[in-house]
């Protein structure tokens, strides 16, 4: 899936910077410990993020996290907030 970033938050930017903040997300998800900002930067426009992830818990066989992902561009910020769960196969998915 686009994560937090594949969607309204990320609309404005190039597919660079989304593949950047998309595998962010996948990092602070999979094995970053809670509360520990995992950041991003394209270094040709500036533009950045970080993605914080919570505690994992479990919801029937799935492990599951709450994250946010604050994108920084031009002085602005814009954070976005979500749950994902892994599927069985590792991949994360979206919860909506």
């Amino acid at each position: 899936g686009g994560g937090l970033i594949g969607g309204n938050l990320g609309s404005s930017l190039t597919r660079q910077q989304r593949r950047l903040g998309l595998e962010a997300e996948y990092k602070a998800l999979e094995n970053t410990p809670a509360g520990q900002d995992v950041t991003w930067k394209d270094a040709s426009s500036g533009r950045s993020g970080s993605v914080r992830a919570a505690q994992p818990y479990r919801v029937g066989s799935q492990d599951c996290r709450q994250y946010i992902h604050t994108l920084e561009m031009g002085g602005a910020s814009q954070e976005a907030r979500g749950t994902a769960c892994r599927n069985e196969n590792g991949s994360w998915t979206l919860l909506s």
